[in-house]
């Protein structure tokens, strides 16, 4: 679920128009997650795996049924999507792994829709979850040592060849991660400010 939609019937009805935002949205909408498909390069070859885009849940067919374990990321602006996804493979009795940056920043919520939920980077946890599959002992949580920085280098090529090419116009790469600086901030009191001045 990595696109973005910028289409608003109620402001397109009204007469208001975003081109730059929309066409931006479609180069977004445009690449796959890099994310799943780095899992996926982690993910050992005993595991078979598929990768499936889901770009709109209202006009998704219906999703194949018979996988053991569904891994689902997310832009925060298709997060309830997501969930809504989610919930259709948990209603089927079938383990969900949530990922990415809104499931880190927000937990507890994405847990009521899966099985587990990866806070933090994904690569050094993802061979934990598998292993915790395996055992058939899935963890609620699976949290990243927060002194623990994942070092690109370690990571393998993406599992680029899970992709239909025709679909994609273009792929990514990742060079970086995060703001490289590790910079401590204080809480701003507007009250201080007011007593030195």
């Amino acid at each position: 679920m990595s696109g973005v939609r910028a289409h608003n019937a109620e402001l397109t009805k009204l007469g208001l128009t975003l081109p730059g935002f929309v066409d931006r949205n479609r180069i977004i909408a445009s690449m796959p997650s890099l994310s799943l498909l780095t899992l996926a390069a982690f993910t050992p070859k005993k595991f078979e795996v598929e990768y499936h885009e889901v770009a709109d849940l209202n006009k998704c067919p219906e999703l194949p049924d018979d996988f053991d374990l569904v891994a689902i990321t997310s832009f925060s602006a298709q997060i309830f999507e997501a969930y809504r996804l989610a919930d259709r493979f948990r209603a089927r009795n079938i383990p969900v792994v949530l990922v990415g940056l809104h499931v880190s920043a927000r937990p507890e919520e994405a847990k009521e829709h899966c099985t587990s939920v990866v806070i933090g980077e994904g690569e050094p946890l993802w061979p934990l979850v598998l292993q915790d599959f395996e055992r058939g002992s899935l963890q609620p949580y699976y949290r990243q040592n927060p002194a623990g920085l994942y070092d690109l280098n370690e990571s393998p090529v993406p599992r680029y060849d899970l992709l239909d090419s025709t679909r994609y116009n273009r792929l990514t790469v990742q060079t970086s991660r995060g703001c490289p600086h590790k910079c401590a901030f204080r809480q701003f009191d507007p009250f201080d400010v007011a007593l030195q001045s």
